[in-house]
């Protein structure tokens, strides 16, 4: 069990760091690059990455803290159905930064006569709403897996 956690820290860590990759190339390209041409697209597309640097390195905190108290045998608590909660709020959140990507694609597609771009961005944008639909799904199981322990506690 040790060695399972210990890798699954490691593999938060390490989408952590991936990134915070992303945001510092991102950040590096724009500073150092040539006059924008579009600098509203820009501007929203940092929007996106910033939203998404910032809180996904919270997600990944917060889903350390659910690792450790999955490791304590605490999985189904109220502890753990509040960071659900939040992590829920904070992928919710990164759904609405991806939203600000989509003039990026819709500019990229006009330039390079390409429409399937916006296709792709229009993919790329719905990819974090279904994750939020999914952590809502998984907050719904663990309120009741909690409702369930608890009525389980009760009888015996």
């Amino acid at each position: 069990m040790k060695f399972r956690q210990l890798f699954l820290n490691l593999a938060l860590l390490a989408i952590a760091l991936l990134l915070w990759l992303v945001g510092f190339l991102y950040l590096i390209q724009v500073l150092t690059g040539p006059k924008l041409q579009h600098p509203v697209v820009i501007a929203c597309l940092g929007v996106t990455v910033l939203g998404t640097v910032i809180l996904g390195t919270q997600i990944m905190y917060f889903l350390h803290r659910m690792l450790t108290l999955i490791a304590n045998h605490q999985a189904f608590s109220t502890t753990s159905i509040v960071l659900v909660k939040k992590i829920r709020r904070d992928i919710g959140i990164v759904s609405l930064c991806f939203i600000f990507a989509m003039p990026f694609f819709f500019t990229v597609a006009q330039l390079d006569d390409a429409p399937g771009v916006v296709l792709l961005g229009f993919a790329t944008v719905c990819a974090p709403f279904a994750v939020y639909i999914l952590s809502q799904i998984i907050e719904d199981l663990f309120t009741s897996a909690l409702n369930l322990q608890k009525d389980h506690d009760l009888t015996i």
